[in-house]
C-alpha cells in the first residue's frame, strides 16, 4: 500500500513499469531476443497462433502471426507480437507437432543483422507423450555438454512452453522445450562472423576445432551431420585468424538421445543410431592423441554434468552416462581407439 506524499512518486514509477511490461508488444530497442530470454531464471511461456496452419506447414516455410507470452504464475509479465514457422524437415512429416523458428518481430527490420539475431529455433516434442519429453531434454543437455567442451557452440534456454489455437478455444499444447542461440549472435559472442556457402571443404577448416567436434559427434553417437554440405553444421570465420570453424546443432539423431524416428545412416556400416561411426579426416597419431587427452581432462566434469542434470530422469542419467562411459573407455585403449577412431577417417560425407 503507497504512502502519499512520500512513497507516491515511486510507486507510481512501480505502476508504469508493470503496465509497460504487460503491454509491451515488440522488444526494447537494442535488446535481442536470446539475451532477453536468458534473463529469466525459470521461463513459462505461450505462444498463442493458428495451430491448423502451423501443423499444416509440411513445405515451404510460411510465416504465421502469433503472440508471444512469458508467465508468471497465473500473470503475464509480457507479451510480445511475434511470427512462428514450422521447421526440420524430416519432422514435419514424422511428427504430429513439429518444432519451430520464432521471429521477434512483425516486421522485418532494415537491417538484416537485427532481423537474424531475433529469429530464434525452439526445440519442442514431437507430440505431448512423456518420452518424447524425455527426449527434448536429452537433446537440451547434449548441447550443454558442447557448452562445456568449448565456446565455440550454440548456447540453450530451456522454457516451459504452451501453445494455444487462436482458432479452438481451449485446444493447446504444451511441453518441455529449449531456444537455441541465433547463428549470428553465436558467431559475434566467439569473435566471428557466419559464412553462407552451399558447399564447405572441410580441407579449410581450422583443424583442432573440427576434430574436436567430429570426436563429440562420435561421442554422443551422431552421424546426421555434413560439413561439405552444410547439413546440421555452421561455419564460422574467426576474425583476424584466418580460421573457419564448424558449429554443429540438432542432434535429436544421436544415439544419446534414441529417438524412435531416427534410423541410422546407409552411407555408413551401422545397424543402429546407437552403433558410433566416426566421420572426422585422417590426422597423425600424435594429432589424435592430443584431442583424446583434451577430453578425458573433461571427462568428470561432462559425466558429472549427466549425472546431475535436473533436466534428466534418473532413468535418462544412468542411460546417457553409461553411454558415455563407453566413449572414454574407448579413447583410453589404444587399440580400441585405433579400431573405431583412426581406422574409420576420411570416410564422412
Amino acid at each position: 500500500m503507497c504512502k502519499f506524499p512520500l512513497r507516491f512518486a515511486a510507486c507510481l514509477a512501480g505502476f508504469v513499469f508493470l503496465f509497460f511490461i504487460h503491454a509491451q508488444a515488440q522488444l526494447p530497442a537494442g535488446v535481442n531476443a536470446f539475451a532477453f530470454l536468458q534473463q529469466h531464471d525459470s521461463l513459462s511461456i505461450s505462444i498463442e497462433t493458428d495451430l491448423k496452419q502451423l501443423k499444416g506447414d509440411k513445405a515451404d516455410e510460411k510465416w504465421q502471426p502469433a503472440v508471444f507470452k512469458i508467465l508468471k504464475g497465473d500473470s503475464v509479465a509480457m507479451r510480445l507480437n511475434v511470427q512462428v514457422a514450422a521447421r526440420g524437415n524430416m519432422r514435419k512429416k514424422t511428427c504430429e507437432f513439429p518444432p519451430v523458428k520464432v521471429r521477434f518481430y512483425e516486421q522485418k527490420p532494415a537491417n538484416d543483422s537485427v532481423a537474424d539475431i531475433n529469429e530464434l529455433k525452439l526445440v519442442t516434442g514431437c507430440d505431448q507423450s512423456p518420452l518424447n519429453d524425455e527426449w527434448v531434454r536429452r537433446e537440451y543437455v547434449l548441447y550443454e555438454l558442447y557448452n562445456l567442451v568449448t565456446e565455440q557452440s550454440f548456447r540453450v534456454k530451456p522454457a516451459h512452453v504452451r501453445f494455444d489455437d487462436t482458432q479452438r478455444k481451449g485446444r493447446s499444447a504444451e511441453s518441455f522445450s529449449f531456444f537455441i542461440e541465433s547463428e549470428r549472435e553465436m558467431a559475434a559472442r566467439i569473435g566471428g562472423f557466419p559464412m553462407k556457402p552451399r558447399v564447405g571443404s572441410t580441407r579449410t577448416l581450422d583443424s583442432v576445432s573440427y576434430d574436436r567436434m567430429c570426436l563429440f559427434e562420435f561421442m554422443i553417437g551422431n552421424t546426421d551431420w555434413s560439413a561439405r554440405s552444410r547439413h546440421n553444421i555452421k561455419l564460422v570465420y574467426l576474425n583476424g585468424s584466418d580460421k573457419i570453424i564448424a558449429v554443429p546443432y540438432d542432434f535429436d539423431y544421436a544415439g544419446a538421445v534414441g529417438t524412435n524416428y531416427a534410423i541410422p545412416n546407409r552411407d555408413y556400416p551401422i545397424q543402429t543410431v546407437q552403433d558410433r561411426y566416426y566421420l572426422g579426416l585422417c590426422r597423425s597419431e600424435a594429432h589424435y592423441q592430443q584431442q583424446f587427452d583434451f577430453y578425458l581432462s573433461k571427462k568428470s566434469a561432462l559425466l558429472e554434468h549427466c549425472e546431475r542434470s535436473a533436466y534428466l530422469s534418473a532413468n535418462a542419467r544412468r542411460q546417457m552416462t553409461n553411454y558415455f562411459e563407453s566413449f572414454f573407455k574407448t579413447l583410453e585403449d589404444p587399440r580400441l581407439a585405433r579400431r573405431d577412431i583412426l581406422k574409420n577417417c576420411n570416410k564422412g560425407r
